[in-house]
């Protein structure tokens, strides 16, 4: 909303430069995360050379990632992207059981897909006429590139779960402290790599308050994101993200006096149906106490399967 502001909005499309937004936007969280950690008891603070190895591999996927959209922006039609780039909720679900051992039931998974249809529907365009002017094919090794966008994403969201949970007794601040120490350095990287003119003129060059209010709001929502991975998992980001778009369709409506659109009305609708439809299973730790799995479905009770084996050992 800050970035669509009458008087933020042309500024923003001069000086908000991806890679070194994101490296502002660190910096303020590393500032935030010390204050907290510095009052807290050493004992929250461990320090150890594989943490630290550990730490640079989300960092790594998200360098990679950035990187990947900006060639991908440049030769895929910006409308394709933001249909395509919903795969990476169908990834989350995927790598949430395959690395994080997290078993989720059949009709939890189904929700899971909702929800990405859900999301893509509201990235679809109205019917307009196409402009023969502008070329919105995509090459078949564009969608390559986004599938494995979509991925390193997923990846990197479930890896940064896994680092955060890995040491529940550390203080969540000083796990930030690390983690987005190394965001900075990859991300002072990234915009060099794109705008080498950044070492003479300054990385903030041009910044006005709206900037620096997108770039707060940017670190506060990474903030919350790490609490969120941190106390609850990569699912409930995945519904928290796209329950924004309910937000989204309210401020434009109180704000800007926008009527919602169809695409939005119904991508809420189905947004809200696989929220429900998700929350009606029980915890899967509760589910799986006495009953027959197969990968990450539950199938029948294991109860009824031992009485059955006992009756067929008792016939002579």
């Amino acid at each position: 909303m800050l970035a669509r502001s009458p008087r933020g909005r042309g500024a923003l499309a001069l000086t908000l430069r991806r890679a070194a937004r994101a490296r502002a936007a660190e910096a303020i969280k590393i500032g935030i995360s010390g204050v907290f950690a510095a009052p807290e008891p050493a004992s929250t603070r461990t320090v150890s050379t594989r943490a630290v190895v550990h730490y640079t591999i989300p960092a790594i996927i998200y360098f990679v990632n950035n990187n990947l959209t900006f060639v991908i922006l440049t030769h895929v039609h910006p409308t394709t992207f933001q249909l395509i780039s919903q795969l990476k909720i169908l990834f989350t679900g995927l790598l949430f059981r395959a690395i994080l051992k997290r078993r989720l039931h059949l009709h939890q998974y189904f929700a899971i897909a909702l929800v990405a249809c859900g999301t893509a529907a509201s990235q679809i365009p109205s019917c307009e006429a196409p402009d023969p002017k502008k070329d919105v094919s995509t090459p078949s090794w564009g969608f390559l590139l986004m599938v494995a966008s979509c991925f390193l994403s997923a990846l990197g969201g479930i890896y940064s779960e896994m680092l955060l949970k890995g040491k529940m007794a550390d203080s969540i601040h000083w796990q930030n402290v690390q983690l987005y120490a190394w965001g900075i350095v990859f991300n002072a990287a990234g915009a060099l790599m794109h705008d080498q003119k950044l070492l003479s003129a300054g990385f903030i060059t041009g910044y006005n308050k709206w900037t620096w209010l997108v770039i707060a709001n940017n670190a506060l929502n990474g903030l919350c994101i790490s609490a969120l991975l941190k106390y609850s998992d990569n699912i409930m980001r995945v519904f928290a993200h796209a329950s924004a778009i309910l937000l989204t369709m309210v401020a434009d409506l109180v704000i800007f006096g926008e009527v919602p659109t169809p695409q939005v009305v119904v991508a809420f609708s189905v947004i809200s149906i696989s929220m429900a439809q998700y929350n009606m299973a029980p915890p899967p730790a509760t589910a799986t106490a006495g009953a027959k799995t197969a990968g990450p479905f539950v199938i029948g009770d294991a109860d009824e399967e031992n009485e059955s084996a006992e009756l067929l050992a008792r016939r002579p």
